[in-house]
């Protein structure tokens, strides 16, 4: 991943976990890291892109719909982040975590009032 910004990190944080994510593209939970760190940081553009391949490795991985649900609406990518937050809510549900359907179903209410 030679010439990747990321890979150019001075966030001691994000370097470690995109160390990790080099040396492991296909670990959800260094995916997810990353994307926290990222997110962390203020860079939702590039946290999203983690997110995604998190629960593409994992697709049950619940935070990771979420927090890419957030980036998007902090993208102002509205549509797509009601699809996030959806499945978020979906996958808290079946999965039983108060919390995180509570997140969603705030995320899914924010989202509606920024489309209306």
């Amino acid at each position: 991943m030679q010439g990747d910004p990321i890979q150019e990190e001075h966030d001691p944080r994000v370097a470690r976990f995109a160390a990790m994510v080099s040396d492991d593209p296909d670990n959800e939970l260094a995916q997810f890291s990353l994307g926290q760190a990222l997110l962390d940081a203020g860079r939702p553009a590039e946290a999203e892109a983690c997110f995604r391949a998190a629960y593409t490795i994992q697709p049950d991985l619940m935070m990771a719909w979420q927090r890419r649900a957030e980036c998007l609406m902090t993208l102002k990518h509205y549509e797509e982040a009601r699809e996030m937050a959806q499945r978020t809510l979906e996958l808290a549900i079946a999965q039983h975590h108060a919390g995180p359907r509570a997140d969603a179903e705030e995320l899914l209410e924010e989202i509606e009032d920024a489309l209306s």
